[in-house]
């Protein structure tokens, strides 16, 4: 009866859209309460300067000579010309149409070509911009920013490793109900085996909403139970598989896995990892990681081979990559559609974490639009941890 009841909401004339994070939209004003995964750190360099897209709207991300990370207005304030095209001058970014340069703080500090003054009139927009754990963060909403870091650092010893960023082409919301989803890892990665202890049974699901977020449990017949962690308002902390291009080297990581919408139909991936290795097993890690790396610059692009599969050039059951558990889960979800339309669906018992996501973000989606009191989300605590539980 719960998936009835799912669906027949969904199908409400007068339900806000639990899907859309484009600004103004109380899914926009809800997603802009937290800070936003927007990149690795390694993928800007000091000096350097590049475009991005998040929720609809074009930034300029650059790191400064100090090593300070900084987003930015796409456009220069002056004619509109793209800031990323220009230079990074200490912790600045300068123009590349006529030179006029900012800084951090969005004070335009030189005009090349104007009369003394006239800067001190002008500025451009800068947003709040902090790292962890090898991750870029950028605050978008309004008010005071809220704590930092947004999740904490898994305890223990281990190395922090970061994977690579996948654009998906599809909302970033089926990504994250994806996540609450455990009985389908024993279906949708039974192809390569690496999920092959999830699938021994399948687990009953229930979830529960906490101050930071939902917690979901998998409970199988051993009585033993998964427990896995969703921060509000798009991120997983989950204990994994190893890639399978990893070879069961360092174990099982704990992720900590952001679903950053680009645009209502597209979605970043970004996951950064603790892996509890040290000494000799670190080594033995960095080394197999190396090699991961080297045999994904040898392999087809994820999303090729996603595209292969969805034409039937390639078998699903026949895919083969050192990403496989990626590609897998890109396939099904993107292959929901864009924008999966939920009004068709039958949810049901393994759904239940779903179930409870979605009523809370319907709840709190309903009360933006309103303009009513919503919940004040806390920051995670450090003692509450995911657990395999098998």
């Amino acid at each position: 009866m719960a998936g009835t009841a799912s669906v027949q909401s969904n199908r409400s004339s007068t339900e806000v859209d639990i899907a859309t994070t484009m600004k103004g939209t109380p899914g926009g004003i809800f997603m802009r309460q937290f800070w936003t995964a927007v990149g690795v750190s390694t993928d800007v360099e000091k000096g350097r300067a590049k475009p991005i897209r998040i929720m609809g709207e074009d930034y300029t991300l650059y790191r400064g000579h100090s090593g300070r990370a900084q987003v930015m207005a796409s456009r220069c304030p002056h004619r509109g010309a793209p800031m990323h095209l220009g230079w990074v001058e200490e912790d600045a970014l300068r123009c590349v149409y006529h030179g006029w340069k900012f800084g951090c703080d969005g004070a335009c500090v030189d005009q090349p070509a104007e009369e003394a003054g006239y800067k001190e009139k002008v500025g451009i927009e800068v947003y709040p911009t902090r790292e962890h754990l090898g991750v870029i963060f950028c605050f978008f909403g309004t008010g005071a920013e809220p704590a930092f870091p947004p999740f904490p650092e898994p305890a223990g010893e281990g190395l922090i490793d970061v994977w690579p960023v996948y654009k998906v082409p599809c909302n970033y919301l089926q990504c994250f109900e994806n996540t609450m989803d455990e009985v389908h890892v024993a279906f949708t990665h039974a192809p390569g085996g690496s999920h092959a202890k999830l699938s021994a049974d399948l687990p009953i699901i229930t979830a529960e909403e906490t101050d930071w977020g939902l917690m979901r449990y998998g409970r199988r017949k051993t009585g033993n139970v998964r427990h896995t962690l969703h921060y509000a308002p798009n991120i997983v902390r989950v204990i994994v598989p190893p890639l399978a291009g990893m070879n069961g080297v360092g174990g099982w990581p704990e992720i900590i896995f952001s679903f950053t919408p680009v645009d209502d139909e597209n979605c970043l991936w970004i996951i950064t990892s603790k892996v509890r290795v040290s000494g000799d097993e670190a080594a033995k890690f960095l080394a197999q990681r190396a090699a991961l790396d080297e045999l994904r610059d040898q392999s087809p692009d994820v999303m090729d081979l996603v595209r292969d599969i969805w034409s039937g050039k390639i078998a699903y059951a026949d895919a083969t990559h050192p990403d496989l558990a990626v590609v897998q889960d890109i396939a099904v979800q993107a292959g929901q559609g864009a924008i999966e339309d939920r009004s068709n669906e039958f949810l049901g018992r393994s759904d239940a974490a779903i179930v409870a996501w979605r009523r809370i973000l319907r709840r709190e989606l309903k009360l933006i639009a309103e303009g009513q009191p919503h919940k004040i989300w806390a920051t995670p605590p450090d003692n509450v941890a995911p657990a395999l539980g098998v």
